[in-house]
């Protein structure tokens, strides 16, 4: 329908006509795959409607066109490169080149995991192209770098050690390390509730000792409900003045930690993240943490837990005692559901190499 023929109509059939056309641009349509369109300075909106078109993002030219005459629109298009997918209607397309929603291209993305180190997170950067992982991993610890991050400068901690939020990172252009570190931190501080260092304040804890706590949290379970009881362990033993008997930490102090700790390991008192000997929290975080676990931290359970120990045959979970003789219980369970796991296994290699 032309501007022409709607002049032609009467005026209901024109006020019909105009509420169909509003209708046909709110509709939208399912796209086979993505288009990628560029708008041009001085292209004609003719020449735009044919190529959304042919692209399969609208599916009538001629209606499209008219839509964006009738609302005087074309004029505030903005130039550049566009992507659509998905489902999109010729109103959301219309919203898109006003408004100048420019596709822009990932160049580099990388998703740092929970509990993540600094030294495996500046590996993964250094895979995606971004600097080498020993001088990701130097700037990590750089006091002048640290020092220059907002948020950062006022607290005191020697590295971005659980300071490097756990989370999805894009970049359209591709970033230098200092970049992408420096958004990895404000990524932290945007999750940190704004009352978070007050709060943690008044329970005597710097942010620092804070984050280093959560870490603790973060590496000993990954289910957000055991993270309260967790926290409840550690309080308590902090409060005692007991050894938190965190291996996770222990582990973090091993240089080349081969997946099995050992006597001495356990029992290295040149290993400062040895809280099997040493008191109170390691030197500094362990990990990257979530405001999960941050959470946790100042909002422990109250039940009484001095001690967990895993499940047995769980998906990782674990038993919260309030007593060693309890907790020796569950030990025994595990100990004892262990055993029969690789006795059963061993009995099936048997059973299979008897058969063959």
């Amino acid at each position: 329908m032309t501007l022409l023929a709607l002049a032609s109509l009467g005026a209901a059939g024109l006020a019909g006509a105009m509420a169909w056309l509003e209708g046909w641009a709110s509709t939208p349509i399912s796209m086979v795959a993505p288009a990628d369109v560029t708008l041009a300075q001085g292209t004609g909106l003719r020449h735009l409607g044919a190529s959304l078109e042919a692209k399969g993002v609208i599916r009538s030219d001629i209606l499209f066109n008219l839509h964006i005459r009738l609302s005087g629109s074309y004029s505030k298009f903005q130039a550049g490169p566009y992507r659509f997918e998905g489902q999109v209607s010729p109103a959301e397309v219309e919203r898109t080149f006003v408004e100048g929603k420019i596709f822009q291209p990932i160049v580099a993305h990388y998703t740092v995991p929970e509990g993540f180190t600094m030294k495996k997170i500046a590996e993964r950067m250094a895979a995606n192209g971004i600097g080498t992982a020993s001088q990701n991993y130097a700037l990590m610890r750089k006091a002048p770098f640290i020092r220059k991050l907002p948020g950062i400068a006022s607290t005191r901690a020697v590295s971005l050690e659980g300071f490097l939020y756990p989370a999805t990172y894009r970049f359209t252009k591709m970033p230098s390390p200092e970049e992408a570190i420096a958004e990895m931190v404000a990524e932290f501080f945007k999750r940190l509730p704004p009352d978070y260092e007050a709060r943690a304040s008044a329970k005597k804890l710097s942010l620092v000792d804070a984050v280093n706590f959560a870490s603790l949290i973060e590496m000993e379970t990954l289910h957000e409900d055991e993270k309260p009881p967790v926290s409840e362990v550690i309080w308590n033993r902090q409060r005692d003045g007991a050894p938190l008997g965190i291996d996770a930490a222990l582990i973090y102090g091993i240089e080349d930690y081969d997946g099995d700790l050992r006597w001495k390991d356990l029992s290295n008192r040149k290993n400062p993240y040895n809280t099997r000997i040493f008191r109170g929290l390691p030197p500094t975080p362990i990990g990257s943490v979530t405001i999960a676990s941050m959470e946790a931290v100042l909002k422990p359970a109250n039940e009484g837990y001095y001690y967990y120990v895993l499940m047995p045959g769980s998906d990782q979970r674990h038993h919260f005692s309030k007593t060693l003789a309890e907790h020796n219980e569950h030990v025994r369970q595990l100990v004892k559901s262990s055993r029969n796991e690789k006795e059963g296994h061993h009995g099936s290699e048997k059973s299979s190499r008897h058969q063959r």
